[in-house]
């Protein structure tokens, strides 16, 4: 590994500034990287090689402006980039090349990213293991999905930062079985437009990188409301709170009915707990609503949903598309408007009762497990015999149906020296928030600074 790829974001774009390397040297670094050990992780769907050299040429012969001036950066392959296939892992999208960028790319190259290539997905981004990749810690395991294929090119040390979708925790479960840093954005606050959907009303976009510093610098470029995305929000992102003036909820025991959570997991949530306690406000036990009270009604929406946005993809190559998107779609385009109208409804009560966590019990924070589980096998379809979805979802899923942002972060590793990680969540248009708190333990644990052997 050189020593240029084990910078951080922030420390990356601060070399630049300094004039202590050029982007040619950031992008030559990454791109030697890929080539050395990406045979072996299946990171990228695809690499620009030849884009990012003349893009950091280009940089170069400028001075340093914007604030990921010449770092760079990688794309979940469903972001939208002119004329480069944005294909989702899916063979009905096989040739697919847009002919503009997504709003979010366009707001990375403006403050100075190199895009140098598209990480692999899940198919269509439905579901949480992510095939096309290999865990950089182990091989054997899974990265986690959808967004796997960022995580796995941030632990490798590939990339600097990444941009990932969260849909039920695809931003949140590869960052947790990668040792990598995410946020799960507020609903509404980084557009969508550009970006393969699958919810109109549970997707969000959100950074990914190795520290909490850094996804908080490229959530200030990608935030902010579009006229592009129908469902992007004018209100802004509030300014990030300091850790001390705010109180840190853990959940009671109700919180964990449902499947089994490892208690390597929980332990890393408790240490994590106390790390945090000297460093908020005030910490106190909390009601949270049980993933049980959401499923059923959220998977309902998802799967309509998708069945809706990709009705036309159905219609034209619906012999390409993989059995298991296929099978979700059908199944969700089979549901009645009246069902369809009372998960809706389930939803919003959901949501409610999310937000009187916070208005009522008075706190500003909760924490959680990422996932109920460890690091699964690469290849593993079920948990204990019940589908990953719902047996991996069950502290993630309910955090986009009642539309919050959460920073997932390394936490600690498990006896077999597989990361584990925590999330905490926030009120509404907390990114920032977030970020900070999250920065604020890194700076007193260094789970975050540990990088796999290739």
């Amino acid at each position: 590994m050189t020593e240029l790829t084990q910078m951080s974001l922030t420390e990356a774009a601060e070399a630049v500034r300094a004039k202590a390397v050029t982007a040619t040297d950031l992008v030559e670094a990454c791109l030697a990287r890929i080539e050395q050990t990406d045979g072996s992780v299946g990171a990228f769907a695809s690499v620009q090689a030849d884009e990012a050299r003349a893009e950091a040429a280009r940089l170069d012969r400028g001075e340093a402006s914007g604030p990921l001036h010449g770092v760079p950066i990688a794309l979940k392959d469903l972001f939208f980039t002119e004329g480069v296939p944005t294909e989702a892992n899916c063979a009905a999208l096989e040739g697919f090349t847009p002919d503009h960028d997504a709003t979010v790319v366009r707001r990375l190259r403006a403050a100075g990213a190199v895009i140098v290539g598209k990480t692999n997905t899940h198919e269509l981004a439905y579901g949480v293991s992510c095939p096309a990749s290999r865990n950089p810690w182990n091989p054997q395991r899974m990265t986690g999905g959808s967004s796997g294929g960022s995580a796995a090119g941030l632990a490798a040390r590939h990339v600097f930062g990444a941009l990932g979708t969260d849909t039920g925790g695809s931003v949140r479960i590869p960052s947790n079985c990668c040792g990598t840093t995410g946020i799960k954005t507020t609903r509404g606050a980084v557009p969508r437009d550009g970006v393969h959907l699958i919810s109109w009303t549970y997707d969000t976009v959100g950074p990914m990188a190795r520290t909490a510093a850094d996804c908080a610098v490229l959530l200030d470029v990608i935030a902010g409301f579009s006229d592009r995305d129908p469902y992007s929000s004018k209100m802004s992102l509030g300014a990030a709170r300091g850790p001390a003036g705010l109180v840190l909820g853990v959940p009671d025991d109700g919180f964990f009915d449902g499947f089994e959570t490892d208690p390597e997991v929980r332990a890393v949530m408790d240490s994590a707990v106390d790390v945090l306690g000297p460093i908020v406000g005030g910490v106190r036990t909390v009601r949270v609503p049980n993933t049980a009270e959401h499923f059923d009604a959220g998977a309902a929406i998802v799967f309509a949903e998708s069945a809706a946005l990709l009705e036309e993809l159905r219609a034209s190559s619906n012999e390409l598309i993989g059995e298991e998107p296929r099978a979700i779609m059908e199944s969700g385009a089979a549901i009645p408007g009246t069902a369809l109208a009372a998960s809706q409804a389930r939803r919003t009560a959901f949501e409610r009762a999310y937000l009187d966590v916070f208005d009522d019990q008075g706190v500003d924070l909760i924490v959680a497990p990422v996932n109920p589980n460890q690091v699964l096998a690469h290849g593993a379809v079920d948990l204990g015999g019940v589908p990953l979805i719902p047996a991996t979802t069950q502290f993630t899923f309910p955090v986009n149906a009642a539309g919050l942002p959460a920073i997932a972060l390394p936490g600690g590793f498990a006896a077999d020296g597989m990361p584990i990680g925590f999330q905490i969540i926030g009120r509404p248009f907390a990114d920032r928030t977030l970020a900070a708190v999250g920065e604020a333990f890194q700076h007193r644990t260094d789970h975050h600074q540990q990088a796999p052997w290739l």
